[in-house]
């Protein structure tokens, strides 16, 4: 963390990156780990995202708050992304004992399976798919969500059950014509 400090100039921003620091590096390790399976990456991720908060650091208000919670799993997913597709794109697979273990079509098939996933999430309303991306993506609480949106908590209970029912037929759907076109 000293390093992340001597790159800071006000006092009252190393302050402020400290309880960043300390508050939300077990998260975004966790959410970078998530996407990349891979442990040495995603600290190099995080690495890379508090890069990324120290140039903003001045622009963030309140540290504790579900605004800079989101901001952070933001910048910490978008910067894990970027580079599970430069490996996609590269082709570079770790080589670590799990992965030498796995054969090339387990992990095609896994891709494609998240591949669908993703599709499936995007063919939902923008409702639902906002719902369940702050709810499983971001880790939410239904009473959170509540008071982000101005919803009442039932209300987004509700709402994330029918978004978990619309995901599943268009799934089915997907699978469907999936097997249809084999």
């Amino acid at each position: 963390m000293l390093i992340y400090l001597c790159a800071i100039e006000g006092q009252d921003e190393k302050q402020k990156f400290e309880i960043i620091y300390e508050e939300y590096k077990n998260l975004m390790f966790y959410v970078a780990n998530r996407i990349l399976e891979d442990t040495q990456d995603s600290e190099d991720i995080v690495h890379q995202a508090f890069l990324k908060i120290i140039e903003i650091i001045d622009q963030i208000e309140e540290v504790k708050c579900p605004q800079t919670r989101s901001l952070v799993v933001t910048i910490v997913k978008r910067k894990a992304i970027d580079l599970y597709r430069a490996r996609r794109r590269h082709g570079s697979l770790s080589l670590d004992d799990d992965n030498l273990c796995c054969g090339i079509a387990a992990e095609t098939e896994y891709v494609d399976e998240r591949m669908m996933i993703a599709q499936a999430i995007a063919a939902l309303p923008v409702r639902y798919r906002d719902l369940l991306m702050l709810k499983y993506d971001n880790g939410y609480s239904n009473r959170e969500i509540a008071q982000l949106l101005d919803m009442t908590e039932e209300n987004v209970k509700k709402t994330i059950q029918r978004a978990k029912a619309k995901l599943r037929s268009v799934l089915q759907e997907m699978g469907e014509n999936d097997e249809d076109h084999r």
